[in-house]
């Protein structure tokens, strides 16, 4: 265990409570203060560029979605965001010309959402501008062995039996 803040944390569980299993603690810690850290970062580009993190979100799926027309549920669905709120973020977009809502040709009950041009271009110019702030962040770090071992945790949380 190393002598970090979240070391700090993990050995005190240790100590107090040696029934746990220190190293979830440490992993779901470790994961969390990450998550914190690049967020801060991700944020600030955010607020320069006058997005929330949830529209980056909606502009980033619909960006890699290869101009497919995702419908709410789909967006909702992959993001992890309820349906109210979506609703709120996809109204914000449309309004801002970023995304357009058109009726879905198989389920006229339905829509679709998808990039305008200017969404496209301001989802790709974001997209650059927070991937280069976070990979000023971690500067050198070899990140391939964390990626390997993410992917495969987030592999058995994502799989049917861990939803």
């Amino acid at each position: 265990m190393t002598t970090d803040l979240v070391g700090g944390v993990v050995a005190w569980w240790a100590r107090h409570a040696p029934d746990l299993p220190t190293e979830t603690i440490e992993f779901t810690k470790r994961v969390a203060r990450m998550h914190a850290l690049t967020d801060r970062v991700t944020v600030a580009v955010l607020t320069r560029s006058g997005l929330s993190r949830a529209e980056y979100d909606v502009l980033g799926t619909l960006l890699t979605s290869d101009g497919t027309r995702l419908k709410p549920s789909e967006l909702s669905s992959r993001l992890l965001l309820t349906t109210g709120g979506l609703s709120n973020v996809l109204r914000s977009l449309e309004r801002r010309g970023l995304t357009v809502r058109s009726a879905d040709a198989a389920d006229g009950r339905s829509r679709r959402v998808a990039l305008t041009a200017q969404g496209k271009e301001t989802a790709e110019r974001v997209v650059r501008e927070v991937v280069a702030a976070q990979h000023d962040l971690v500067g050198g770090a070899d990140l391939g062995p964390a990626v390997a071992a993410l992917a495969a945790v987030l592999g058995t949380l994502d799989s049917p039996a861990g939803v």
